[in-house]
């Protein structure tokens, strides 16, 4: 039996329940398996209601683009598809609702994007991170088209310091490090950023 093909799409604004459930269903075993890459914890997610997981895919100000694996079952001689990956993407909106903060050097023009990807270990090193990416700096793109020229987005991304795989993907996708000030540094992560053209 071959191995997976993979596929990567944004899940619409408004979702179906087959999209929360496996959203719920990612994030949660994403919580469980890299808890130090994520500011919540599984156990307060668990306790989310449907309600809850919904309105977190209902933004407008946010993508949540997912990989999925397809695979024949060798018992069912069918076809099998597993939600494998996630990027989401935050609009400047959506971050000042919630007082995210970032790094004092990239506050001055206040136009920026964060993203967050995560792969199950299971299916890193297939590609899949370039993809989320490139989906998400497109729908940035996208997103930006409705704003003036001058203020096109920063896409930041906060990493852990010693994913030196995932370092060395941003940068060969064009991020590079941001120089942080007093109060910004951290032990375990570090900034990165792409300012966006069209």
């Amino acid at each position: 039996m071959d191995g997976p093909t993979y596929a990567v799409y944004s899940i619409p604004t408004i979702p179906g329940q087959h999209h929360i459930v496996q959203y719920k269903d990612l994030r949660l075993q994403a919580l469980q398996i890299d808890p130090q890459s994520f500011s919540s914890t599984y156990e307060r997610e668990l306790s989310m209601t449907y309600d809850q997981w919904r309105a977190r895919l209902q933004s407008r100000d946010k993508a949540t683009i997912v990989a999925t694996a397809s695979f024949q079952s060798s018992e069912r001689l069918s076809w099998q598809h597993k939600w494998v990956g996630m990027i989401t993407v935050l609009g400047p909106k959506i971050l000042k609702q919630f007082g995210f903060t970032v790094p004092r050097s990239v506050q001055g023009g206040s136009h920026y994007a964060f993203m967050g990807v995560w792969i199950h270990p299971s299916h890193r090193g297939k590609g899949l991170g370039r993809r989320l990416i490139s989906a998400g700096m497109d729908w940035t793109r996208a997103d930006d088209e409705t704003g003036p020229p001058e203020e096109r987005r920063t896409l930041l991304i906060q990493v852990m310091k010693d994913n030196k795989p995932a370092i060395s993907l941003y940068s060969s996708m064009g991020f590079q490090s941001i120089g942080l000030d007093e109060g910004n540094e951290s032990d375990s992560t570090t900034w990165m950023g792409m300012r966006l053209d069209h």
